[in-house]
């Protein structure tokens, strides 16, 4: 893994998040958080606009809803969280919503539907909190679908789109295909009928800068993402899907979107699998791999260097880990922990 820092100016890489209400500032970047729910996800994103997305909620409790509102309130300087998206139905990815609600108003929600039928396992509490924080008037994305985003005049374009919701990729209609032809040395695994499957997955563009979020999508979507045709194309960041557990991370998909950083959102003890890391390491334009957590249930050489782990112990105070986009999207800073590592790339 390439440990090279870029010399690059640290005042023209300084983006710090803008409150969200109607005051504009052309020299803000965009920023993304990366909120530690202990193995669950949260993804907080802010625009140059000053627009708010946050993508899953963690896990349902005090614990998860309070470190995204810390994050939001505290960090990024909000005052309510503009558009919110369930990438699917397992707890640790909607569970947190409820309570969320109640600490900051939340004003667009967006999932994958509630058809076809989520997993049996999830909590029917869990869904009626959803509909209830989302005043039942939630919209159903579909592939193609795009997060409405204000792009600054002057400023690079910005977007954010859905690629793939209920198992479908854009352009493939109502019925799902038949198997994609397996890659030789990837072979395909059996259908998963989880909810994990039907995952919403989204790219985030602005300017040159892109970022891949697919949520806990599994090996064989995530296959016919990137086979016969590679839909992503190339990123800069890549949110290793599902926490980093090897039912997902297809390598067919970490090659062929070639990340420059990895970011992993696991657990001390749930994701950043041994196989997982291995495929991250031998990516030939890997720069970087950071995790909220050290894995705890593996070696130093299964985990990224300690001073890219936001949280070292399993027992701790919750550190995220955040990227700041320069207003030009032509570089980003990776910063671990509120007061940790920074490190400064460019984009592709």
């Amino acid at each position: 893994m390439c440990a090279k820092i870029l010399g690059l100016s640290l005042a023209a890489l300084s983006c710090v998040a803008l409150a969200s209400d109607d005051k504009v500032d052309t020299r803000k970047g965009l920023s993304i958080y990366f909120v530690d729910t202990e193995g669950g996800a949260a993804t907080l994103i802010v625009t140059p606009a000053g627009e708010s997305v946050l993508i899953d909620s963690g896990n349902p409790g005090e614990r998860d809803p309070g470190r995204i509102h810390r994050t939001a309130k505290e960090t990024a300087g909000l005052v309510r969280i503009d558009h919110y998206a369930t990438t699917h139905w397992h707890n640790d990815h909607v569970g947190g919503i409820g309570r969320l609600t109640e600490l900051i108003p939340v004003e667009n929600f967006y999932d994958r539907g509630f058809e076809p039928p989520p997993d049996p396992g999830l909590d029917s509490k869990l869904r009626e909190a959803y509909k209830k924080a989302s005043r039942e008037k939630s919209k159903v994305l579909k592939p193609g679908d795009a997060i409405p985003l204000k792009s600054l005049s002057g400023g690079p374009a910005l977007s954010l789109r859905c690629i793939v919701a209920n198992s479908r990729l854009e352009g493939e209609g109502d019925s799902l295909p038949p198997p994609s032809p397996p890659c030789a040395e990837h072979p395909s695994r059996p259908i998963d009928s989880s909810d994990n499957a039907k995952s919403l997955g989204f790219v985030l563009r602005f300017g040159e800068f892109d970022f891949l979020d697919l949520g806990d999508l599994t090996w064989n979507v995530e296959h016919r993402l990137v086979c016969p045709k590679n839909r992503i194309g190339a990123v800069d960041v890549y949110q290793v899907t599902h926490h980093g557990l090897d039912q997902s991370n297809n390598p067919a998909l970490v090659r062929a979107v070639s990340p420059r950083v990895a970011v992993v959102n696991n657990g001390p003890r749930k994701g950043g699998a041994k196989s997982v890391f291995a495929t991250l390491k031998s990516l030939p334009g890997i720069e970087a791999v950071f995790q909220l957590h050290r894995n705890a249930t593996t070696g130093p050489e299964d985990n990224a260097p300690p001073a890219h782990i936001a949280n070292s112990e399993p027992d701790c105070a919750g550190e995220p880990v955040s990227i700041s986009v320069a207003p030009d999207g032509k570089a980003y800073t990776v910063q671990v922990g509120r007061a940790g590592l920074r490190r400064e790339f460019a984009v592709r």
